[in-house]
């Protein structure tokens, strides 16, 4: 099972969010960086079994704001549509 391990204190805005989530979560070339996009490759492009792990989420919402809880809210909903071979963790 892959661990993708992102790092709450680095997503200093958007474009870094969805930067990051393409380098680690080996999305293809056409992502479209926005949050459709993210459910769109979660659900249908990326390798699963998977563990996500978003350290530090407080720190996220501190320098996203409500992007971050947005966010968070697609992984949660992907979770459920993959039957929980997308799984996320949140450690604040």
């Amino acid at each position: 099972m892959n661990k993708v391990v992102i790092q709450g204190s680095k997503l200093t805005d958007k474009n870094i969010l969805h930067q990051i989530l393409k380098q680690e979560l080996k999305l293809p070339a056409h992502y479209g960086e926005n949050l459709d996009a993210l459910w769109d490759c979660l659900t249908a492009d990326i390798q699963l079994p998977v563990i996500i792990e978003w350290v530090d989420f407080q720190k996220s919402k501190d320098l996203l704001g409500d992007y971050a809880e947005n966010t968070l809210e697609i992984f949660n909903e992907a979770e459920k549509f993959t039957g929980g071979k997308l799984n996320i963790i949140i450690n604040n």
